[in-house]
């Protein structure tokens, strides 16, 4: 499927600080994909770099294959978020939504978005009372404004309770339906991982991996499983010498990868280690843990499949 946002070669210094480096990647249309890396990889810079809120030393960030000033009208290209703090505080939440649609030339009914977003209640009140949550959620009414084909946001989940986080999980899968882009960031991985289509995965200021969700978690998981032993190093020392690798070893757990259940069980055996608990681990979380753990070094194909 053609691209429908596309960084090539973006490099963004500020100053001495390399904020991105040659970031490279592609989001297909009509898919959620998630922006994922720990806080200070660089992907808020990239979001600011679409949207043409900075400008890029060198490479481009394209939408729909030009940049976001060529469009006619950006705000029905784009509607985009990357704060929570998007409203003036002695401004209503129904005149902030109305002002936004005025900007991006639509004419989105303010109190049907509020309704959308659940703050058909509030719409009359001033945004500074409001919570994190709320703002969130008027954040998202904002940046749909517009009408428009691609959603760019911001940890977007920041300040929502498990059942926020719900609903707006239901609100993009809601706007792919409906054939529209979602491209969200986020650090919050194990909350995205029923979510997302696609990822991009950027780490330190480069991109490590790009594709399927599925493809990530099936390249940097394959038989990934938990031990519990109270033999814990000489369990390791054990599975070392049978070719697996050990990820991690947290009191008496430890966290193996290569090497399949039964193997352990049997190496386990032949050594005389007893073994507590066998848990095999997979999961966008756990996948990517061991991805960025292993450095900015290609991790998948940047094509989209």
């Amino acid at each position: 499927m053609r691209p429908i946002l596309q960084a090539e070669n973006l490099t963004k210094r500020f100053g001495s600080l390399a904020a991105l480096r040659n970031v490279s990647f592609s989001v297909r249309a009509g898919a959620i994909t998630g922006f994922l890396g720990p806080n200070g990889a660089g992907k808020t810079t990239t979001l600011r770099l679409f949207l043409e809120l900075v400008r890029p030393t060198c490479g481009a960030a394209l939408i729909d294959g030009k940049p976001l000033h060529e469009w006619p009208i950006p705000g029905r290209k784009v509607g985009a978020v990357l704060d929570g703090h998007c409203a003036h505080p002695g401004r209503r939440a129904v005149d902030t939504v109305r002002l936004a649609a005025r900007l991006a030339g639509a004419g989105a009914d303010a109190e049907e978005l509020l309704d959308q977003v659940g703050l058909a209640d509030v719409a009359g009140q001033r945004t500074g009372a409001f919570s994190r949550g709320m703002l969130q959620r008027l954040a998202l009414a904002i940046a749909l404004a517009g009408d428009p084909e691609i959603v760019i946001l911001d940890e977007p989940m920041n300040g929502l309770d498990p059942e926020g986080i719900a609903w707006i999980k239901d609100v993009l899968r809601g706007l792919r339906g409906q054939g529209r882009t979602v491209f969200i960031s986020s650090h919050l991985l194990a909350e995205l991982e029923d979510l997302v289509d696609d990822l991009v995965v950027i780490a330190q200021g480069e991109v490590v991996g790009s594709g399927s969700a599925a493809a990530f978690v099936d390249r940097f998981q394959p038989q990934t499983v938990s031990v519990l032993s109270d033999q814990p190093q000489a369990l390791a020392t054990a599975v070392t010498g049978a070719g697996g690798q050990v990820l991690d070893i947290n009191g008496q757990r430890v966290l193996i990868s290569g090497l399949a259940s039964a193997q352990l069980g049997e190496i386990a055996r032949d050594a005389g280690i007893a073994l507590f608990a066998l848990t095999e681990e997979r999961g966008l979380h756990m996948a990517f843990t061991i991805a960025t753990n292993l450095g900015t070094e290609p991790l998948l194909d940047t094509e989209q499949e």
